[in-house]
């Protein structure tokens, strides 16, 4: 029987169980050392999963973001499987760029009929928004009575591919052999035991520490995409964001759930959909059993061509290791656009090391490292106590490259090369308790199903009448959704940010998705015009509020339910 450890050390299914909910972005945001301030028109939002797939000839690919946050010695990894994998390393910048060029963007468009005194407001306003790597080892020869079908290592990483016929040897062989089991699993890892199947396990190498996790890459023959959904309830948090990416030839769908819409009219326009995430979580909530995805992009996959992979980036291996000390060798770094993620501060980190009185000061290492000559010639003599315990540069510049061009280069043009051979990319996103962790998600393909963008605009028109209305707070206001709901503000927008309303449904459509065909609605919830009242023009628009009808309604439609 497998030996049991707490669940929250452990990563489960598609790597993505994590061990503590804040720790969902463990990995810098800013992926080129440049600190670009952040779109305010962007809902923040922390998933718990984060997968890019790419499916092509019965080859699934699969790009793996690893999140974890606590002891290296007790990190695990379990990824059922319908065939035996292919394994290589993947890049966090793969994510950061996903993230970035997809992200759902709520924009306020304001207006102003009549005699307003005050004028556009000003940009900005919106709401929050040890040693080097061994070499590679290759597959060792097993006991054919053994559940183990081979191990080897890859970077950070030592990992086993086992047969899943049968739960207690598998088990067994996880405990015997160091990698961790979570309790519980005994219960959810049933439902992916039988002939023919396999799990893959991972862990981090002896020596290694969590900021050498990066993402991984596991490619294998199956039908098509699923995520193991069941297996990660096991380690799960509350209304874990699960972010998929999809690229083909075509939009995809979630096979198997339900796909959601949300109503726009709740989507707090005025912060910039900063309560985007509760909005979905509700939404989802709406369908049945909770199983439901939203589309938040659908369209070309030009928009990350090139991106990754832009000819020349990161230069030769040889010029690297032929720098002269490690200030031009990390200079080289930064004027040939390696990231600053996770993977290259842990390599820099064993040669250069950061000053660990720098990160009292408030120096971050992407600081440290960006500024590197700055840090080391000038600001040290001045500040020597800001480097106190600073055990100084060993400088190995042969084996940096070589793990800088393993480790980092070669996994971020080949996550580049996904762009180039697939003209379609899709950006699916749900929520999901533990308890709600019982139906494993499976992902396909439409060939008709319209683009959807990632940019959304709703209109705040200010009606200020014939005389001059110059306190915008007091102004009555429209407001029309992207949708076409509408919310009024006869008494103004008032000074507090204004709240969408309340007794709304959270879906304006929850609809089944197939591979042929359009949508099948199971319950749609339409905006409708309302009374149409004039708008009054009397000096100061005195009495507005009785003129304005307030909207907001909801015609409700409910077409028999199919599944």
């Amino acid at each position: 029987m497998a030996h049991r450890h707490r669940p929250q050390k452990i990563l489960l299914a598609m790597g993505v169980a994590v061990a503590l909910a804040a720790a969902a972005d463990t990995h810098d945001a800013q992926a080129c050392g440049c600190f670009t301030p952040p779109d305010p028109s962007v809902p923040v939002v922390q998933a718990g999963e984060r997968i890019a797939f790419a499916m092509k000839d019965g080859i699934v690919t699969a790009h793996i973001q690893i999140q974890y946050a606590g002891n290296a010695a007790e990190f695990g990894w379990l990824l059922p499987l319908p065939s035996i994998p292919m394994m290589e390393l993947g890049t966090d910048e793969l994510f950061t760029q996903l993230t970035a060029r997809t992200q759902p963007k709520y924009r306020l468009v304001r207006k102003y009929e009549g005699n307003c005194g005050f004028g556009p407001p000003v940009l900005g306003m919106g709401g929050p928004a040890s040693a080097g790597n061994a070499a590679p080892r290759g597959p060792e020869a097993v006991d054919s009575n053994s559940p183990l079908v081979f191990q080897a290592s890859i970077g950070p990483y030592d990992y086993a591919v086992l047969k899943a016929d049968s739960k207690e040897p598998m088990l067994k062989w996880l405990a015997d052999n160091k990698y961790f089991v979570p309790a519980g699993t005994d219960e959810t890892v049933g439902a992916y035991i039988r002939p023919g199947a396999f799990f893959l396990a991972l862990k981090l190498q002896s020596g290694q520490s969590s900021g050498d996790l990066q993402p991984v890459v596991v490619k294998y023959e199956s039908d098509l995409p699923m995520i193991p959904i069941v297996l990660t309830s096991v380690a799960a948090q509350p209304h874990m964001g699960i972010q998929v990416w999809m690229l083909g030839e075509h939009r995809a769908i979630p096979r198997n759930y339900y796909h959601t819409v949300v109503n726009d009219l709740l989507i707090n326009w005025f912060t910039s959909g900063a309560n985007y995430n509760d909005v979905i979580i509700a939404a989802v909530g709406e369908a049945g059993g909770k199983h439901s995805f939203v589309t938040e992009y659908a369209g070309g996959s030009q928009i990350l061509k090139k991106v990754l992979n832009p000819p020349g980036r990161f230069g030769v291996e040889a010029e690297l290791a032929a720098q002269p000390d490690a200030i031009t060798f990390i200079e080289y770094l930064l004027r040939h656009n390696f990231p600053l993620t996770s993977q290259v501060l842990s390599i820099l980190g064993r040669s250069v090391p950061f000053p660990p009185a720098l990160a009292k000061m408030g120096t971050t290492p992407q600081n440290f490292y960006s500024s590197i000559r700055y840090f080391l010639e000038q600001f040290r003599p001045m500040n020597p106590a800001a480097f106190e315990g600073w055990p100084g540069i060993t400088y190995k510049p042969e084996e940096m490259s070589k793990d800088l061009f393993e480790r980092v280069v070669k996994p971020t043009l080949a996550a580049g090369a996904l762009f180039d051979d697939n003209s379609y990319l899709t950006r699916l996103y749900t929520t999901l308790s533990p308890e709600d962790m019982n139906l494993d998600p499976v992902f396909s393909f439409n060939t008709k199903l319209p683009d959807i963008s990632n940019v959304h605009e709703a209109t705040l028109t200010y009606y200020c009448g014939m005389l001059r209305k110059n306190d915008q707070s007091t102004t009555p206001a429209r407001l029309v959704t992207e949708q076409g709901w509408t919310q009024d503000f006869p008494q103004g927008t008032g000074p507090q940010t204004p709240s969408p309303p309340t007794g709304l449904p959270y879906s304006r459509r929850i609809e089944m998705l197939r591979e042929v065909g359009p949508a099948e609605i199971v319950v749609e919830h339409s905006p409708f015009s309302g009374c149409g009242c004039a708008l009054g023009v009397a000096d100061g628009f005195a009495g507005a509020g009785s003129l304005f009808a307030l909207f907001g309604m909801s015609l409700l439609v409910r077409r028999r339910n199919r599944r």
